[in-house]
Order: C-alpha cells, then structure tokens, then sequence
C-alpha cells in the first residue's frame, strides 16, 4: 500500500488508461451512463492523489532529511548540515572535519532505498544509495572531484523527522 502513498504515477496512469477506455465506449455506444463512470474515475482519482499528497511516509521522510543534508552539503554549510545529524552522534566531528577539508560544488542522491524499523525506541532507520558528490580539496590533496560511491545511513526518529546517527561506504577503508 505504500507505493500507493509514495509516488503518483500508478494511480495517473490507471486513471489516464481508465479514462481512455470509457471515453472510446462513451463514442462507440453513445450511452449517456458511461459519463457518471467518467467522472466517477476522475473523483476517484482526484482523491487518491489528494490522499498521497496529504500523507507523508517514513520513507518520504527520510528522504527530506537526505535531500535537506544534500542542500546543505551544496551551500557548503556546516550548521544547516548538523541540523540534520543527531546532536548526541560522533558523526558530527567526522561531518564537520570533512566539510572543511573540501568546497562541495554539487551534492546528489538516487537509488534510495529505505528499511524502518519501528520496533526499536526510537524507531531506527536504514537509508542505503548512491551518493554524488563534485567537490574541491581545499587543500589540495585529493587529485579527483568527483565522488560516487554506495552510502548506507543510520538514522533514528526525532519527533516528526528523521535524524542521520552515522553512515558508512561499503568497501571503502578510513
């Protein structure tokens, strides 16, 4: 059911093909009914979309936080950025560390996938995808600026938004 409340495509599309099909009947039999189906279908549909804008996921969520780390990242702001880690976590002085070392051009993410576990206090998250980032060393260590690697985070419920606990690269050896 999720999928219903995360992305509106399959209900555009099932209304779209729905439509299409009452109107060729509508002009193949001309029968009057066939327009209640129509805008029984367009109501319908109106309110599916409606409810998938109304309810906000984990999921949808924990990619807010993700997105709103990314802008940060992009703005090169370290407090914006520490707005979206746990206050209490040793992934800020890595975070702020690193932020200094580098001036980030462009920060992007795709490929989320997102694992809630809502049997933990407080409920725990997994966020696993592709992380982008184009940066320059302002020290001039690092001879490449483009960073893509698989990222997995650790996040944990706070209130009515999620807040990154740690992360990690698969692979990759500090």
């Amino acid at each position: 059911m999720s999928w219903l409340l995360e992305d509106p495509t399959p209900t555009l599309v099932a209304a779209v093909l729905a439509e299409a099909v009452l109107t060729v009947a509508l002009v193949k039999t001309g029968r009057g009914a066939l327009l209640w189906a129509i805008a029984g279908v367009a109501l319908l549909a109106a309110l599916l979309l409606a409810l998938e804008w109304l309810v906000v996921t984990d999921r949808e969520r924990v990619e807010q936080t993700l997105s709103g780390a990314a802008r940060a990242l992009e703005a090169n702001d370290p407090q914006a950025l520490m707005a979206f880690i746990d206050p209490v976590s040793p992934m800020r002085s890595r975070v702020s560390r690193e932020m200094s070392a580098v001036k980030v051009q462009r920060a992007t993410f795709s490929r989320l996938d997102v694992t809630v576990n809502r049997l933990t206090s407080p409920p725990t998250a997994t966020a696993d995808f592709m992380g982008y980032v184009n940066a320059k060393d302002r020290r001039g260590e690092v001879p490449y600026e483009n960073f893509s690697h698989r990222i997995v985070v650790q996040m944990r419920e706070d209130g009515d938004r999620w807040l990154m606990t740690g992360y990690e690269i698969p692979g990759k050896q500090w």
